[in-house]
């Protein structure tokens, strides 16, 4: 009990941090997991005096943590459509669907000058709703093996509330938005 135990993570996050051993002598460390599936290699030492780092006779074991999509929602189904300024501040407008089991088709557009795109996800392997329909989570394969990850929120109508995100896995990143520019976000569960 009470040993410092220190936990490096590196992979597809970076993290760590220390945890205390109870009095069974077992430690926890918990820590967020990617945008997009990965692995992680978790490393974990005693640190008997306390310096930061393992010596020769600090005990260590490894561990390997692989994040995969989640399973869709039963009966989660996401219409939307607007809207919005990009974190990087070029005009942007998105619009699709997605239900379970892994139906839809999606489709979002960044106008530039800093970023133009257009980004056609005709594939869906992941839908996910929460209990009350306010946060829905769509994971849309796109052509090139691109991932996007599209985060919505149903916050009420006529939707200038609701938020919506796109973040693809070449690392670009619309940031939360508010559909304060026109559109709507509606989340159900069927």
């Amino acid at each position: 009990p009470n040993v410092t135990v220190i936990f490096p993570v590196t992979g597809s996050v970076r993290a760590g941090g220390p945890g205390t051993t109870d009095s069974t002598g077992q430690a926890e460390f918990c820590y967020t997991g990617p945008t997009f599936p990965g692995a992680d290699d978790i490393f974990a030492f005693a640190d008997n005096n306390k310096n930061g780092i393992q010596d020769p006779k600090e005990p260590s074991d490894t561990a390997e943590k692989t994040w995969v999509l989640p399973t869709s929602t039963t009966g989660c189904k996401i219409t939307y459509g607007g809207h919005i300024t990009a974190a990087n501040g070029d005009p942007a407008n998105f619009g699709g669907n997605a239900k379970a089991p892994d139906k839809g088709n999606n489709l979002y557009r960044d106008h530039g000058p800093v970023a133009p795109m257009t980004v056609h996800m005709p594939t869906v392997p992941a839908v996910v709703c929460d209990a009350n329909d306010t946060h829905g989570t769509i994971f849309a394969q796109a052509r090139a093996g691109v991932l996007a990850r599209i985060d919505v929120q149903d916050l009420g109508e006529p939707g200038r509330n609701d938020t919506y995100r796109i973040q693809l896995s070449t690392g670009y990143d619309s940031g939360e938005q508010t559909l304060a520019q026109g559109g709507n976000i509606q989340i159900h569960h069927h």
